[in-house]
């Protein structure tokens, strides 16, 4: 580490009028007798070189570093002539803001910093970009005017991660051909806040995606703030790397241990999901922001209490041969996805994943859209061992033939038990290849007050139900054909209203489904019933179809 300059009140302050080093007191970045740190300090100082190049400081960030670093007065080149490696290194330390004014910076090598303890880097006008890239094997690059390990920051490392940094306010260039390495990985234990960074151009180097976070600390924190690279990454078979498929966008590391909040993000396409973050151990939530095009997915989180509010996944782009996902869920428990809108236009795999190894779940105010009458992706599925999922007041309007709902399962008493409850799945969709809105292959599922409307062409219906231990709670079901498939056993329609828009009759019950009760509900047209033993109708009404 290099030393830290003293705090005010010492000689070497009052001497120091290089601009190397300035305390919180002294830092001066306008005119001489003049300090340009926001409206609450503008008292003269005299005696201290000045700055010729202006940055406006929040107070709150000279209050907290001891040391403060313009590093054009340390010797960077603003013009991006010269690499400024040396001069980050030889800057660099604890309690320590680096301030770059604004300019363009060149970088030829990682700048890596560990163990610290306060560090901070402040840009808000300032563009980063790389030097030349020729080669690349694995994630170090071999040729070119840029050398070593294919990142421009790397702040702690898992064995020795830092303590409270601040990263804020930076352009990365990536827009030259062969250009884009990893912008920022940062392990901290607690006080991780990065916000207000671009990437400006499209990742197509074929290595380590532009960022990495990690919380080591299980009581620590962290903020991820309107972060953004709108312009994706390329797939490595298209660049000189190697990396399996691509760039991840945001990658949170599998040991991350505390709570991340990521805030107002924006990422593009990317090869190997947009926003992971890939371990269970800790807790992510995704609050707004857009995700687009990804894949694997736009979003994929794990944890204990992670979540995903308010934002928007958007699939536009079909990438042929490769499976794309909105969001997907893979591990943990009580994750939640609320006030979200999916959007995806054509044949993508899923809007919404849950996996097995997820213990519970709620999707909640959700609204998913399902685009592309010639090709549709199914709404909102979960996979046979995965555990108690909630789907609430969520609305999902599809236009393809597939399912809105897929539930799967393993169709026994040791189902979990999903809850499908206010839920609307309305659009066109034509039952050519998937027949149903609502597919149920898991035992013990509870389905309350549904609306479904399905009127598009052929065998289009609200609901199959393979599975045993049913039970459908109100609602309203129309549709093309038969609004009920059942072939279980035990399924349970009660208070419920259905009716086909082709003059069938709302329920056809297999033999494979015995004991199944009908009460107190209305279904046009009557039912068809195909020996289902044990079948029992009560206060049912059976208007004409």
């Amino acid at each position: 580490m290099k030393e830290i300059i003293p705090k005010s009140g010492s000689a070497r302050e009052e001497d120091d009028t290089t601009g190397l080093n300035i305390t919180r007191r002294g830092y001066l970045v306008g005119a001489v007798g003049a300090v340009a740190v926001g409206s609450t300090l503008t008292n003269p100082v005299e005696s201290v070189q000045a700055s010729t190049m202006t940055v406006d400081v929040p107070q709150a960030y000279l209050d907290r570093f001891s040391s403060v670093v313009n590093v054009v007065e340390a010797g960077a080149d603003p013009t991006g002539s010269v690499p400024i490696d040396d001069v980050l290194s030889d800057t660099v330390g604890d309690d320590t803001l680096l301030v770059f004014p604004e300019g363009r910076y060149l970088m030829n090598s990682q700048l890596r910093e560990t163990g610290f303890d306060n560090l901070g880097f402040y840009g808000p006008n300032a563009t980063i970009s790389h030097g030349q890239i020729d080669a690349i094997d694995g994630n170090l690059v071999t040729a070119g005017d840029f050398s070593g390990a294919a990142r421009l920051f790397r702040l702690g490392v898992i064995y020795s991660p830092g303590t409270d940094l601040l990263f804020e306010g930076f352009t990365f260039d990536f827009t030259g051909a062969q250009s884009g390495v990893r912008a920022i990985e940062a392990y901290v234990t607690d006080g991780l806040e990065v916000r207000d960074v671009t990437i400006e151009g499209q990742h197509d180097t074929g290595t380590l995606g532009p960022a990495l976070f990690s919380v080591t600390a299980a009581n620590g924190s962290g903020l991820v703030e309107r972060f953004r690279a709108l312009d994706g990454g390329a797939y490595s078979e298209d660049t000189i790397g190697d990396i399996n498929l691509g760039p991840t966008g945001m990658l949170i590391d599998p040991y991350s241990a505390g709570t991340l909040r990521v805030v107002d993000c924006e990422l593009g396409r990317f090869p190997d999901n947009g926003l992971y973050a890939s371990g269970a151990h800790g807790t992510v939530h995704v609050e707004g922001g857009t995700y687009k095009n990804s894949s694997v997915s736009s979003i994929r989180i794990k944890g204990y209490q992670s979540s995903i509010r308010d934002a928007t996944v958007v699939i536009d782009e079909i990438v042929p041969g490769i499976s794309q996902r909105g969001i997907r869920l893979d591990e943990g428990s009580d994750l939640r996805v609320e006030n979200t809108h999916i959007e995806v236009t054509g044949p993508a795999e899923n809007g919404i994943l849950v996996l097995d190894d997820v213990e519970t779940a709620t999707i909640q105010n959700c609204s998913v859209s399902l685009n592309d009458d010639g090709g549709c992706s199914r709404g909102i599925q979960v996979t046979d061992d995965a555990g108690s999922v909630d789907v609430l007041d969520t609305t999902i309007d599809i236009h393809g033939s597939n399912f809105a709902v897929f539930v799967q399962g393993n169709n026994t008493s040791k189902d979990a038990m999903v809850l499908v409850k206010n839920v609307t799945i309305t659009g066109s969709a034509p039952g050519d290849d998937q027949r149903e809105a609502l597919r149920v292959e898991r035992a013990n599922g509870r389905y309350e007050n549904l609306t479904i409307d399905q009127p598009g062409d052929g065998y289009r219906r609200c609901v199959e139900v393979l599975a045993d231990d049913n039970l459908f709670l109100g609602g309203t079901y129309e549709a093309t054909h038969h609004p009920f498939i059942n072939s279980g056993s035990r399924t349970r329609f009660d208070e419920i209203t259905a009716q086909s828009y082709s003059g069938r009759e709302a329920i056809k019950l297999y033999s494979e489904g015995t004991d199944v009760v009908i009460t107190d509900s209305v279904l046009y047209g009557g039912y068809i019933d195909k020996g289902a033993e044990g079948f029992v109708v009560d206060n049912t009404e059976m208007p004409p179809a």
